[in-house]
């Protein structure tokens, strides 16, 4: 839980002063504004960028030699996107690499219109992902009608992005430590004229730096109003038709999709009700904003907060811009603090480089070879270990990292056994029990699936069947039989599988160590262990 919180803020730190630098008005003549909207808003160019993360060791003597290990591993990782071309908006390449402890790891990325494929070498296939099967909101509607309104809303966020960003940078103040600079330099070995702008923010800035923007935005009323009225003309009518299509199936009294038509049909006393509820919501934390922030510090983690807030977070951040107010350059370096000696980490740092040419010019992005077919990314998701192991190549560089560095494939998996005279019940299976023959029994389907493999039964054969894609093991396994199959051969048992109130149980140890597990007993506790890295 503390990681999970500590991974939060920390991203949200970053968010919150990477948002800082859209308030950058004209320094010295530089108009960084426009500069950022035009990087923003670009239709095409060829580019190249890394992201490098350093962790700064703290106390390490504390830490297991698991954790150790992926400390080497994760320190001086570096993202490389080594050539990005982007068509236009719907179409784009990258080549780049993941270099870590271990080795470097090649990548290319292609986009199509809302479907992404993915080529990381190691894999036995390309990876395939579309953006759509990720959109929510219209799970009620027929799939042609879903499709077709994600992808009206999608075609929207271009429009979007420079609305918002006019409205941030139009309320955002300055940061205090900004200046501005000539300077000859190179992006993709030509050398040219450029305007430099310096940056530096504090975690101690943050919170003043976002009520002033809070307060400036209740103040800037014609802004405000002027931002939900080109919200509504963008995204009103892709509501409506979704609403519209939604209602087939509602169960809504028509009094109120009436009513929530009329709001919608008339745009003047949208945007009222929209600026109202959002002025007053605004109004009201900043009349309570020491208050209100005290409490959220406190409430997550108020050493770590404090820290975070202070000095000794800092975002430095270079901006090199052409005549054209086109940004070509950036060279960034974020340092955040961490203050759990747990960790063995005192701080995080990421240091990102860009470099931009090609822009608004013909550039054009390749392809990745699909003939061969594709692995959904979707079918991967919720943990499924098993499935993206069994979709890399075993002597690859990348199966290395997955399994033996990132450990995706651990399980530790800890079972209470049932004592003599308990009653056993069908949704107790997950207890084994010791069997006359004095073998631990546990339900063939619950340990196999917690290890990731499927399950099938034949109830005419009277056979359960497991198939383990990370072990590349096929086990059959008959009712009373003194013996089980495994792949093909042959494999005696120290008790017979049976059948237990509708649940098929067999020896623990034969069913963890087929599937690669370790099996370790604790009498003190009448429980059993069963490991596997």
């Amino acid at each position: 839980m503390a990681r999970k919180k500590m991974t939060w803020w920390l991203s949200a730190m970053m968010a919150a002063m990477l948002m800082v630098l859209t308030g950058c008005q004209t320094i010295q003549g530089l108009d960084i504004v426009q500069a950022l909207l035009n990087n923003a808003t670009l239709q095409s160019a060829s580019s190249k960028s890394s992201l490098e993360l350093e962790l700064v060791p703290g106390n390490t003597s504390g830490l297991s030699p698991e954790a150790k290990q992926a400390f080497d591993t994760l320190n001086h990782a570096k993202l490389e996107f080594r050539s990005v071309n982007v068509q236009d908006k719907q179409h784009m390449f990258v080549d780049g690499a993941l270099t870590y402890g271990r080795g470097t790891i090649p990548f290319q990325v292609a986009m199509s219109g809302t479907n992404l494929t993915l080529q990381v070498e190691g894999a036995k296939k390309p990876f395939s992902f579309d953006l759509m099967n990720s959109a929510g909101g219209a799970a009620a509607l027929p799939a042609a009608e879903t499709t077709a309104l994600q992808k009206e809303l999608m075609s929207k966020m271009n429009d979007l992005i420079p609305v918002v960003m006019k409205f941030i940078i139009a309320n955002l103040p300055n940061p205090e430590h900004i200046s501005v600079s000539s300077v000859t330099d190179t992006v993709n070995n030509e050398t040219l004229s450029l305007k430099k702008a310096h940056i530096e923010i504090k975690g101690s800035e943050l919170l003043p730096l976002v009520k002033g923007f809070l307060t400036n935005m209740v103040a800037d009323e014609k802004g405000l109003k002027d931002l939900l009225g080109q919200l509504y003309d963008i995204l009103m009518p892709v509501i409506k038709e979704s609403m519209k299509a939604a209602s087939k199936d509602s169960e809504a009294p028509s009094e109120y999709n009436d009513l929530m038509t009329a709001y919608m049909d008339n745009k003047n006393l949208a945007v009222e009700f929209l600026y109202t509820t959002l002025q007053q919501l605004v109004k009201t934390q900043l009349d309570n904003w020491d208050e209100t922030m005290a409490n959220s510090v406190s409430a997550v983690s108020e050493p770590q907060m404090k820290a975070l807030l202070s000095d000794q977070t800092v975002l430095q951040a270079d901006l090199y811009m052409d005549q054209d107010k086109q940004i070509r350059k950036i060279h960034a370096d974020l340092s955040l603090p961490i203050v759990d000696e747990s960790s063995g980490v005192s701080a995080v740092k990421l240091a990102y480089t860009s470099e931009i040419w090609n822009i608004n010019k013909p550039v054009k992005a390749e392809t990745i070879d699909v003939s061969g077919g594709t692995i959904e990314l979707k079918d991967l998701s919720g943990g499924n270990a098993t499935g993206l192991l069994s979709s890399v190549k075993k002597d690859s560089a990348l199966y290395k990292l997955l399994r033996n560095d990132l450990k995706v494939a651990k399980k530790d998996i800890m079972l209470i056994l049932n004592q003599e005279g308990e009653v056993y019940y069908p949704w107790d299976s997950s207890h084994p029990f010791i069997d006359d023959s004095g073998v631990a029994m546990v339900s063939a389907r619950y340990l196999a699936e917690q290890l990731g493999a499927e399950v099938a039964w034949d109830a005419d054969a009277s056979q359960i069947t497991i198939n383990d894609a990370l072990s590349e093991k096929k086990v059959v396994l008959t009712l009373d039989a003194s013996t089980a199959k495994v792949n093909g051969a042959d494999v005696r048992l120290d008790s017979p599988a049976i059948l237990k109130n509708g649940v098929t149980f067999v020896p623990l140890r034969f069913i963890a160590e087929q599937l690669g597990g370790k099996v370790e007993f604790d009498e003190s506790t009448h429980s059993v262990r069963v490991t596997r890295e």
